[in-house]
């Protein structure tokens, strides 16, 4: 899956020498509860032994990086054994960036960063969690937490100019691998190209490849579609569609274009 979906996500053969999109893994790492006893993702701190780390958890990112060639990672909202995600340089700088090799940039989940100083209260300072953050290896902070702060904490030499620049040099290196500042064979493509015969034809074929039953009993799979004329999807993910887009962009237009 990964060798697949990440590379069909970044590159197109029209242009060998640039990504079309940047793919962002997410959420680095174990990132399991939502609220519990109290605790919510924002605070919570995950205690998982180096084992559980080593078998379970960092393989699907590792992957993601040495195998999917992905550009981008999120840092994810809870603690891993008393150090924020998104604060953690032994995540960020040792695993990702050195043992593995990744090259590309390193995104907060929205307000992570901030969570650092106001949730997990991790620094005394919001200047000291900029600092922890930045010297980590988080490279964009989902909303505004580092803008508001960065200032102050440069003014108290918490950082310097060279965190700002190794941040921006990681940034516009993705934005380079974009294409966003050459002319490529990308730009060719037009509007002409969204949701139109191909790309809903092929939609339709990918979800046609991917559907699966549990059990195909009195062999309801393939379907015959010439001689079906209309079909309901009934059960708690009939509106699927809708439910995964929630703020993300609203209900899809194209709602039951399959049938």
């Amino acid at each position: 899956f990964i060798t697949i979906y990440f590379p069909g996500m970044q590159r197109a053969p029209e242009d060998p020498y640039h990504i079309q999109a940047s793919a962002c893994c997410k959420h680095f790492v174990a990132n399991e509860l939502e609220s519990w006893n109290g605790s919510t993702r924002h605070d919570f701190n995950a205690v998982v032994s180096p084992q559980d780390l080593q078998d379970s958890y960092l393989p699907p990112f590792q992957d993601c990086v040495e195998k999917g060639d992905v550009s981008g990672i999120m840092c994810s909202y809870n603690e891993v054994n008393g150090i924020p995600s998104c604060a953690n340089d032994w995540l960020l700088q040792t695993v990702l960036r050195t043992d593995w090799q990744f090259d590309g940039y390193v995104t907060s989940d929205c307000d992570a960063d901030a969570d650092v100083y106001n949730s997990h209260h991790y620094t005394a300072t919001p200047e000291e969690a900029v600092r922890d953050v930045l010297r980590a290896g988080t490279d964009v902070d989902c909303t505004h937490f580092v803008p508001q702060y960065a200032q102050s904490a440069l003014n108290k030499n918490l950082i310097n100019e060279g965190d700002i620049d190794t941040v921006l040099k990681r940034l516009f290196k993705v934005r380079v691998r974009l294409g966003h500042f050459d002319k490529t064979p990308l730009d060719t493509i037009g509007p002409e190209a969204i949701c139109n015969a191909y790309a809903l034809d092929l939609g339709r074929d990918g979800v046609r490849q991917g559907t699966v039953l549990l059990k195909n009993d009195n062999s309801a799979l393939p379907l015959n579609l010439a001689g079906i004329k209309s079909a309901a999807v009934i059960g708690p993910n009939a509106n699927l569609s809708k439910s995964i887009a929630l703020y993300y962009g609203g209900t899809p237009w194209l709602v039951g274009w399959l049938v």
